[in-house]
C-alpha cells in the first residue's frame, strides 16, 4: 500500500517517518481472522518486540503494527 507522507502516523504510531530521499516500508503479515492478529501480537510480543499500535480496528481493517529486532514496521492484518 503507499501511504502519503503526512499520513503514515495511522499505522507508525511514534515512530518517525524517514527523511526525503530515504526508503521506508511498512512490512504486511495478513491473517484471516482477528483472533490471528491477537496471537500474532502476543507471540511477537513475548518474543520481545515492541507493540507500536495494539491490536484493533481503527475504521479500515482489524490490525496492529509492531516492531522486528532490527526496528522495521510489520503490520499484522485481517485480509
Amino acid at each position: 500500500m503507499l501511504i502519503p507522507r503526512d499520513g503514515f502516523g495511522f499505522v507508525s504510531a511514534d515512530h518517525e517517518v524517514a527523511p526525503d530521499g530515504v526508503s521506508e516500508c511498512l512490512l504486511a503479515l495478513g491473517v484471516a481472522t482477528p483472533a490471528e492478529v491477537d496471537v500474532v501480537t502476543e507471540r511477537v510480543r513475548s518474543a520481545g518486540t515492541t507493540v507500536k499500535v495494539e491490536p484493533g480496528d481503527p475504521g479500515w481493517g482489524y490490525q496492529s503494527t509492531f516492531t522486528d529486532p532490527d526496528g522495521h514496521l510489520w503490520m499484522a492484518r485481517v485480509v
